[in-house]
C-alpha cells in the first residue's frame, strides 16, 4: 500500500482519541513506499536537509532498526 493509505489507516484507527502504536508491521512494498515518502518529504524540507556539496538527509530509525513514519516505527514483516 501507499504511504498515504497507511496514514489513513492510522488516522481511522487511532486518530486523536487513542494512543498510536509504537511499532507496526508492514509488508515490503508498504515499507518501501514509506521510505520513499520520508525521503521525498525530507528532500523538500529545509529543516531536514542540509544543502551543500555533500548533501544529506536526516531519517529517524527506531529502537528495532525500523523506519520511523509519523512517530510509528515500521517493522518489516518476515
Amino acid at each position: 500500500m501507499k504511504s498515504h493509505e497507511l496514514l489513513k489507516i492510522f488516522n481511522d484507527s487511532y486518530a486523536l482519541s487513542k494512543l498510536w502504536p509504537k511499532s507496526f508491521e508492514v509488508d515490503a512494498e508498504t515499507y518501501a513506499n514509506c521510505c520513499n515518502a520520508v525521503f521525498d518529504w525530507t528532500s523538500k524540507s529545509t529543516t531536514a536537509v542540509q544543502i551543500s556539496q555533500n548533501q544529506y538527509i536526516r531519517v529517524c530509525i527506531g529502537p528495532n532498526k525500523g523506519l520511523m513514519f509519523k512517530n510509528v516505527e515500521l517493522i518489516l514483516k518476515g
